[in-house]
């Protein structure tokens, strides 16, 4: 298990911000790979572990908001975005990570809020939503990925706080909960959305904070 936040000791042991952690005995592994800063949001794919937060270096080596770490040494690898803002979500499909945060440029390209990277190369795709606001959490299902955060637009439709997008074009499907505040967190079981922040309604019904949202329709489950 690997686990990001703000400690700088964990299970006893010194972590700055990032460890691994037996699943079992629950006691940190010796995987060090020693943020500066913040980490906001990991996942995992394959023999690597990608991180967003607010550090500006891991394992000794500059890396902006965002990095790439093998899951085995704990050393980070060359995948290098470089992000001018925090980085607190991601979603990988296949060779492209989705992330997500307060950033406006990542990769050395335009990118509100929202980019597709490609695994490979760190390179961004041309895949841009565009954003007016933070994107704080990510999810993604099939050819469809789900956002949640502060924002009220995105591919320049009116979306509030939560939105489905293209995975190929960008371009935000019809899919529209409208949740009346901020989305913090989503994931994904078979034709559910599950969604959880701070408001009080989405998709017309009284919901405080946890919602069980249609992956189709974007109706809100009973």
């Amino acid at each position: 298990m690997y686990a990001g936040g703000v400690f700088t000791t964990i299970g006893g042991q010194p972590r700055n911000r990032i460890a691994a952690i037996d699943a079992t005995t629950g006691v940190p592994t010796s995987w060090n790979p020693d943020a500066d800063g913040t980490v906001y949001a990991l996942a995992i794919s394959g023999s690597t572990v990608y991180a967003g937060g607010v550090f500006t270096t891991i394992g000794g080596q500059p890396r902006n908001r965002i990095a790439a770490i093998d899951a085995t040494t704990g050393a980070p690898t060359s995948w290098n975005p470089d992000a001018d803002g925090p980085v607190s979500a991601f979603a990988i499909s296949g060779s492209t990570v989705y992330v997500g945060g307060e950033f406006t440029s990542i990769g050395g390209q335009a990118r509100n809020y929202i980019a597709a990277i490609d695994a490979a190369t760190g390179n961004p795709t041309t895949w841009n939503p565009s954003a007016d606001r933070r994107v704080s959490a990510l999810a993604i299902s099939g050819s469809t990925v789900y956002a949640g955060g502060r924002f009220t637009s995105i591919g320049g439709q009116a979306r509030n706080y939560i939105a489905a997008i293209d995975a190929t074009t960008g371009n935000p499907t019809t899919w529209n909960p409208n949740a009346n505040d901020n989305v913090r967190t989503l994931a994904i079981s078979g034709s559910t959305v599950y969604a959880g922040g701070l408001f009080k309604s989405i998709g017309g019904q009284p919901r405080n904070c946890i919602a069980a949202i249609d992956a189709t329709t974007g109706l809100i489950n009973e």
